[in-house]
């Protein structure tokens, strides 16, 4: 019958498990110092303390959140994140940022001029880009249209 292969050494114990824990400190003191500055941080932070109370609420903890998750508005909401975290991830990135640039800089000109006349928002209708902008928004208010 095969024999299983060991990945890792059997542990020591005795005399040599003794000796093996009297050096590791001094093997991994960065590691150990490392690791007690991430305490520390965690504990002046609070987290430790939040941490501490959730273990101790335990099945309270779970059974509160579980009421809460279990209604039809808490599910639509986590599919709705879901969605829109998707929608935004889908936008390209430079297409965003010119959408909040235009956004900013438009509101800024806006406010320093007269509003634009009918006729001047007609004209600006016929430029290229404003049609494609258009057309997207139709889109999307058909689609809210056959969803209603």
């Amino acid at each position: 019958m095969a024999q299983p292969i060991s990945l890792l050494p059997p542990h020591q114990n005795g005399a040599g498990a003794d000796r093996h824990l009297r050096e590791s400190p001094h093997q991994h003191a960065d590691a150990i110092l490392s690791a007690l500055e991430l305490l520390q941080l965690l504990h002046d932070r609070g987290v430790l303390e939040l941490l501490r109370g959730a273990v101790g609420a335990g099945d309270r903890l779970v059974g509160t959140l579980t009421a809460a998750v279990d209604t039809p508005e808490s599910l639509r909401a986590i599919r709705n994140f879901i969605l829109l975290t998707k929608f935004f991830g889908n936008i390209p990135p430079d297409i965003l940022s010119s959408l909040v640039q235009a956004a900013t800089e438009g509101a800024k000109r806006e406010k320093t001029q007269r509003p634009p006349g009918v006729f001047e928002l007609l004209r600006r209708l016929r430029s290229k880009n404003s049609r494609h902008a258009i057309a997207v928004t139709l889109d999307l208010l058909e689609s809210v249209g056959k969803g209603i």
